[in-house]
């Protein structure tokens, strides 16, 4: 269902969309970092990944099974041992692309990871209609003016909203076409590929993460990745790992384009999918609560109508919650103690977001051990 008027995303760049030299600028040093830190994709040389090498991803959320699809197209062994690859914080996400809640060291990995995402999804789009994801038109709107984001020339619409070109109140904003993932029909299609490359999985609860080498394929070299999100509070003692719960709301109307306030206090959206259009949302700090609550229910929706006035309450659906695995800063590199232990997690709101970036990135950790 389509909202009368509201485009679908541009198929090429609108060339009239502002560039701003702070974004070139982030935008080459993102690739360059990619390039150097992430040569996976590029093949430039013959080492760990020549068939002597196998990897047990510990984790089965978008990160855990992006990493092992990763893996195994460049040919590794790979197992993928979770506690469960039902009932994840990746299955309850908004899903879709946009960096939030996340912190990298450099910064500019966290836009380099996001590119290499987008790109990603955007080929997936245009090649497999059954992954579930869309190309969507999505505004954000600003309380006061700010500059482009750093990703801004990587994706292939994105414009300037004037001041009140949405409402009164917004001092402008911005427009872009970003991935928009139905997490539903993507994670049973990245667990179908990942099958069909070879790919084994084990549903198993872990005391320590080093266990999972007890499930590792008899090769010259064995890695263990730890895609563990929240699991590596217990998993690896790792206490700056936080949960920040997010609820959503699911709503039977297509609003047409997503739509976000950029007010971290509101923390107001609305992503149209192809199944529903999904309100959020919540981001509480320290709160594992994974029952939804009644009260964050009537927040959302009233703070989503506000953004959209002819949202209709009688056609919500559902709704559910999620534990966002925060931490100060993305865990992405070697354990000190053990090279062939390799840690990724951390991601927060945006693991959709850096996923494809994330595993290229451990393909390189595990090309250059």
């Amino acid at each position: 269902m389509r909202a009368r008027g509201a485009p679908r995303a541009s198929s090429r760049r609108d060339a009239r969309a502002p560039r701003r030299a702070t974004a070139d600028v982030a935008r080459r040093g993102a690739t360059r970092t990619v390039a150097r830190r992430a040569r996976a994709r590029a093949g430039a040389r013959a080492d760990a990944t020549d068939g002597d090498a196998s990897a047990v991803v510990v984790g089965g959320g978008v990160i855990g099974l992006t990493v092992a699809l990763t893996l195994a197209e460049r040919g590794m062994d790979v197992r993928v041992v979770a506690a469960s690859f039902e009932r994840t914080t990746s299955s309850v996400a908004a899903a879709f692309w946009f960096p939030f809640i996340v912190r990298t060291e450099p910064a500019a990995l966290s836009d380099a990871w996001a590119i290499k995402s987008y790109e990603w999804y955007r080929e997936l789009a245009r090649e497999d209609g059954a992954c579930g994801v869309e190309m969507r038109r999505c505004r954000e709107f600003l309380k006061a003016p700010a500059p482009a984001a750093g990703w801004a020339n990587a994706v292939e619409h994105y414009r300037a909203l004037e001041r009140g070109e949405h409402d009164e109140k917004y001092a402008g904003g911005y427009e872009f076409d970003v991935p928009v993932i139905a997490m539903p029909k993507f994670l049973p299609w990245l667990r179908t590929r990942c099958e069909a490359l070879g790919v084994k999985f084990e549903t198993r609860t872990l005391a320590d993460v080093r266990e999972a080498r007890a499930f590792a394929s008899n090769s010259e070299r064995a890695f263990v990745v730890n895609c563990t999100g929240l699991g590596a509070r217990r998993l690896v003692n790792d206490d700056l790992v936080k949960p920040v719960r997010g609820q959503v709301v699911y709503l039977k109307q297509d609003c047409g384009y997503g739509l976000f306030d950029d007010d971290p206090n509101a923390l107001a959206y609305l992503i149209p999918r192809a199944d529903c259009t999904v309100l959020g949302g919540t981001a509480q700090v320290d709160n594992d609560s994974l029952e939804p609550d009644d009260a964050d229910e009537r927040d959302i929706i009233a703070k989503c109508k506000r953004l959209w006035p002819e949202l209709d309450e009688t056609k919500v659906i559902g709704t559910n919650v999620g534990l966002r695995p925060s931490r100060t800063v993305v865990r992405c590199e070697r354990d000190p103690a053990d090279a062939t232990l390799i840690h990724a997690y951390g991601h927060g709101g945006a693991g959709v977001t850096l996923c494809r970036g994330t595993a290229l990135e451990v393909l390189a950790l595990i090309e250059d051990a």
